[in-house]
């Protein structure tokens, strides 16, 4: 069983460990490494820094996926370069996909920053912060880019920002009445309603009491659960899918919360390229969520015998990709051991094809 639990990345633990220091700020545009030289940069890795991927995604026609050598660019099934920001730490977070303003966003750990790509130039994009700004916990947790029909999102820190293209400008959205020290984890336009999914008081450790607000209805309250771990959170025409990190898959609706169903733990989620959900399962494969019913599209890669592991889908025009990465198990004399494996795999022919990078 892959039960997910909370790891600091070892590529952020490293970068946080020299952010005072760091003078090299990242740069708007990368520079390109060739496919062939993507294996040296995964092995010009520190020791201690293991080669981690934390995300992918389909952009016109390509695949992007993040990793802490940079972001990997794959065409046709096959690797086609690598971008890369800075020498050291160039450990990238997402990519998340602006569907609004037809872009796609990663984050920089190095400094924190934003850069967006609209498939021919990238812009340098700071990251907004709160009044108080951001602690070191919240850089920690994490920032995630979420797409709506007609507005980007970005959450981290307990907040969340609309981000306006005209001027290239984030907006801070309203605040939920919630207790203090909660934090919002993620939002969804719906229909008429925007809804606000919302851990609930202080946490020292997950997991912890999570609702979700309408604000389109005077900030009405639904309980989600009373102890979850957020993972991930698709919306497509059928409501709000919330993943959470034990496994369970919730449905959200203005009006109702169910916990749906499920060929098994579900480890990742995205949304097709025809709005649908697609999951994967532990042990069990990858499904398309179509009339409430769970379709096979594509068999579980890995034997019983595969380690924890983190995974990522995306998905375009029928082609599936599905990522994992290592969990980092600390041990008693502090150093990191890995479970699992970190794989590359494109959907050929109905079937799984790992790619190899190195």
């Amino acid at each position: 069983m892959h039960t997910r639990r909370r790891f600091i990345r070892v590529g952020l633990v490293l970068f946080l460990a020299g952010f005072a220091g760091c003078s090299e700020r990242v740069p708007a545009a990368p520079r390109s490494l060739a496919a062939d030289q993507i294996g040296g940069a995964i092995r010009a890795l520190p020791r201690e820094a293991h080669f981690s991927l934390s995300g992918a995604v389909f952009f016109k026609g390509k695949l992007y996926v993040s990793s802490n050598v940079g972001l990997l660019v794959i065409a046709g099934g096959k690797p086609e370069t690598l971008y890369k920001w800075v020498k050291r730490d160039d450990v990238v977070e997402g990519p998340w996909l602006d569907a609004a303003n037809d872009m796609m966003w990663i984050q920089h750990a190095h400094d924190n920053s934003l850069s967006r790509f609209d498939g021919a130039a990238w812009h340098a994009v700071a990251l907004p912060a709160p009044p108080s700004g951001f602690t070191r916990g919240d850089v920690l947790s994490g920032f995630l880019g979420i797409s709506g029909p007609d507005a980007f999102w970005l959450v981290g820190g307990g907040h969340v920002w609309q981000f306006h293209a005209k001027g290239t400008a984030w907006v801070p959205e309203p605040e939920p009445p919630a207790p203090n020290y909660s934090a919002i984890r993620a939002v969804a336009r719906l229909d008429a309603s925007m809804l606000y999914i919302v851990r609930e008081g202080i946490e020292v450790i997950p997991p912890s009491e999570y609702a979700v607000y309408n604000r389109e209805d005077n900030w009405a309250r639904q309980n989600l659960s009373e102890k979850m771990d957020f993972g991930s959170v698709v919306t497509n025409a059928e409501g709000t899918y919330v993943r959470a990190k034990d496994g369970r898959l919730f449905l959200i609706r203005p009006e109702s919360i169910q916990i749906l169903e499920t060929p098994g733990l579900c480890e990742a989620i995205t949304k097709t390229s025809t709005g649908k959900l697609l999951a994967s399962f532990v042990d069990q494969g990858i499904f398309l969520l179509d009339n409430h019913a769970w379709e096979l599209r594509a068999s579980y890669p890995y034997g019983k015998q595969e380690g924890e592991h983190w995974a990522y889908l995306a998905e375009a025009n029928g082609q599936i990709a599905y990522v994992t990465s290592s969990v980092p198990q600390i041990q008693a004399n502090d150093r990191f051991t890995y479970s699992g494996s970190v794989a590359l795999w494109f959907q050929s022919a109905g079937k799984l094809e790992r790619i190899l990078l190195n």
